[in-house]
């Protein structure tokens, strides 16, 4: 996995010509479908070009499952460096805000 932010012509999203900071072919996509994320989805709904230049998604809502837990929530995701420079996806739950008790 390659982290660096090279500006090559081979890393640039077209669409808007923001360099990516990871490459789509180096996340394992197989383990993210087994929980629940799909690179069509993320496709779908243009939050794969954000995570590629090392950005935060948008809101979205995840169903995670393995074979002991599963997880239905509100998230964004970010892909960060993770051990031996393989990318990570980072998931962030977002909290509902809380009525002040009276």
């Amino acid at each position: 996995m390659n982290f660096t932010n090279i500006k090559s012509p081979n890393r640039m999203n077209t669409n808007r010509n923001i360099p990516y900071n990871y490459n789509v072919k180096d996340i394992d996509w197989p383990g993210l479908k087994a929980v629940g994320i799909s690179k069509e989805q993320l496709e779908a709904d243009g939050n794969l070009d954000l995570l590629l230049q090392g950005k935060e998604s948008e809101i979205i809502p995840l169903k995670l499952c393995t074979p002991v837990i599963s997880l239905t929530m509100d998230a964004t995701l970010k892909l960060v460096p993770g051990d031996n420079n393989r990318a990570i996806m980072e998931i962030n739950g977002i909290r509902q805000e809380e009525s002040p008790k009276k």
